[in-house]
């Protein structure tokens, strides 16, 4: 069976493809993509019948194919499990069907040897599938879990710099004097500590799907400006909000309002001390334009290209993680916008973000 198979190997994989071909994968599939590693899993499979004849023993399950490397090339382009297993199944079947068309008289060992390699090649191809779909199972949960916590980390920000200004200026009892208030700060800061650390874990950005409605620049910008007075304040920076247009908008309001918060927390954080913080917003071509002025003085030269980045800081004497950006980018990314830098050296930068007004990205 091993000779008939070598001589007719280009008809076995063109048996296979017009099985498979619009069926378990889809028409527009290039015939490098759609045939991978099985023609080499072929040869094995020949090999492994060669070395068989006139040997009582089984042959060792073939290496060459590299079923494994399949399995992940199979997930990475959508294919389902139910496919994988069906398109070794239909290999099967088209080595069987061409021998016997070719009139060749197969043994019960030869049809065994075959079925037993198959499907040690599904199950090499299979568990690769499977790991490295949870593989990406993990990392998708790690960007939610990411996201969350990032999320947490501002207002929890915003409670603990709050805290401080109350009780740098003697609104509060000191912590030995009043244990409400002791307890208070350590919850604060075991709680800030907890978020940093999944922060630390995760170390990733996020993702989450578009949930629509109605809102107004004046909204976002307000909400934004109440989660930064206080450090705003403890910094003696002057935030000021210019809208000049404030129609109704149509956008995830959660994700929009993480990423204009970000940017402004970003610009506050970043800014020297008695600076002013511009946020403005208006209309040009039906597309919102939402820009953050700080006084950061400017960003070292290859900033730019990476700001964007998950985890990127660009001053690692500051708390933070740099997930802030990120989620910015795929807020804007999300509503079919984007986001860009402009770098004024020895002033500051002025980060833009662009949005559509309509609903369609």
């Amino acid at each position: 069976m091993h000779a008939l198979l070598s001589a007719k190997r280009n008809d076995v994989m063109l048996r296979w493809t017009e099985q498979v071909h619009g069926t378990l994968a889809p028409e527009a599939m290039s015939p490098t993509e759609l045939l991978d590693h099985l023609p080499a899993f072929l040869d094995s499979v020949i090999d492994a019948l060669r070395e068989d004849a006139g040997d009582d023993g089984l042959a060792p399950a073939p290496q060459a194919g590299d079923p494994a490397s399949h399995g992940e090339q199979r997930l990475r382009l959508g294919f389902s499990l139910d496919s994988v297993v069906r398109e070794y199944g239909a290999l099967r079947d088209a080595i069987v069907a061409t021998a016997v068309d070719a009139g060749e008289e197969i043994t019960l060992r030869e049809i065994q040897l075959v079925f037993d390699l198959t499907i040690d090649g599904i199950a090499h191809a299979v568990t690769e599938y499977t790991f490295q779909r949870d593989v990406e199972l993990m990392r998708q949960a790690n960007e939610h879990f990411a996201f969350v916590a990032h999320e947490l980390r501002n207002p929890l920000s915003s409670a603990t710099a709050a805290f401080q200004l109350l009780q740098a200026n003697g609104h509060l009892p000191t912590a030995t004097a009043g244990r409400t208030v002791a307890a208070l700060q350590r919850g604060l800061q075991r709680t800030a500590e907890l978020v940093d650390q999944t922060l630390k874990v995760a170390r990733v950005a996020s993702g989450v799907g578009l949930q629509r409605r109605d809102t107004t620049l004046k909204e976002l910008f307000e909400e934004a400006e109440m989660g930064v007075i206080a450090e705003a304040e403890a910094k003696g920076i002057e935030v000021k909000l210019m809208i000049e247009t404030d129609q109704a908008l149509s956008l995830d309001r959660r994700l929009m309002q993480s990423a204009i918060s970000n940017l402004l927390r970003n610009a506050v954080k970043y800014s020297a001390p008695r600076c002013v913080v511009e946020m403005r917003g208006r209309l040009v071509d039906e597309r919102v334009v939402i820009e953050v002025a700080d006084g950061c003085g400017g960003l070292e030269p290859g900033t730019i290209e990476r700001a964007f980045a998950p985890f990127m800081r660009f001053d690692q004497r500051e708390s933070g993680f740099g997930l802030g950006l990120a989620i910015a980018k795929q807020a804007a990314d999300a509503h079919g916008g984007s986001i860009r830098v402009q770098n004024v050296p020895g002033k500051g930068c002025i980060f833009v973000l662009e949005l559509p007004t309509s609903q369609t990205p």
